[in-house]
């Protein structure tokens, strides 16, 4: 177990910062496109921000479910990526997510300390959905992308962490270039959608098949049978994701009918 502690803290070192916003929340911005709402958010507690997307039209009894999206390096709430994906979810009757998080990156922090702000951050955004949306856990799917997804695999893991309890209750996962190795494929708790370079050397992956074939040794039926890969035949970090996209739009209606 130490030596998979090691291999996960080093995929998250290798990643460079987190973007943090802050601005008072009366400032939150809203655009439309489409029919498709657009609103930065500032957290109130912990000062971040994050953008939601929904349908003009949508209510609490036509919303199929909530995805949360966590940025990567560099990224904000306004990374075009994933603002794509999530208009494109929107567009099918979700409540999606692209968000930020705090970071205390050169504070003295250990990385399970960071994780666990990144836990309750993930939770003041999905708390705060499901009391305008009516979207709880059972209704949710988180992921990210890069750092954001390495994050949120660790809350995805079995309890390993003294200060990370993974999440309970949540329909599965997108994870867009995050680390992935036999072992977490064969532990992962809920079904996930995991897009790779075959070789990203940035996030510590030699060979994104071993992640794929980790899968299949998972001991939950319903991780094994609804999990999916997107490997893309090629090295580097994130790189071509052109189908990205679609990959997700296709499994969150599957997992969220």
């Amino acid at each position: 177990m130490k030596t998979v502690l090691k291999n996960i803290s080093l995929a998250l070192v290798i990643t460079i910062g987190i973007s943090s916003c802050s601005s008072d929340d009366d400032n939150s911005t809203t655009t439309t496109n489409s029919s498709i709402i657009s609103k930065i958010i500032t957290e109130p507690t912990f000062n971040f921000k994050y953008k939601v997307f929904y349908q003009e039209d949508l209510s609490s009894s036509t919303a199929k479910g909530l995805v949360v999206l966590a940025v990567g390096d560099g990224g904000t709430e306004n990374d075009g990526l994933l603002n794509d994906q999530c208009t494109a979810l929107a567009k099918e009757g979700f409540v999606a997510i692209t968000t930020t998080y705090r970071s205390l990156d050169g504070a003295g922090i250990t990385w399970e300390e960071q994780g666990a702000l990144f836990r309750a951050d993930m939770m003041a955004v999905i708390t705060k959905a499901d009391n305008d949306y009516g979207l709880p856990f059972n209704k949710t799917i988180i992921g990210g992308q890069s750092r954001g997804g390495n994050m949120v695999m660790a809350l995805i893991l079995p309890g390993q962490f003294t200060y990370i309890a993974p999440f309970s209750g949540i329909k599965g996962a997108l994870l867009q270039c995050a680390g992935g190795d036999s072992w977490k494929g064969s532990a992962v708790l809920f079904p996930v959608a995991w897009m790779s370079n075959k070789i990203d050397n940035t996030m510590g992956v030699a060979d994104a098949n071993e992640f794929k074939n980790g899968l299949q040794n998972n001991p939950n039926t319903n991780v094994k049978t609804l999990s999916e890969c997107l490997i893309y035949n090629s090295s580097g970090h994130c790189g071509d994701s052109s189908g990205n996209k679609n990959f997700m739009v296709t499994k969150v209606k599957q997992w969220l009918p």
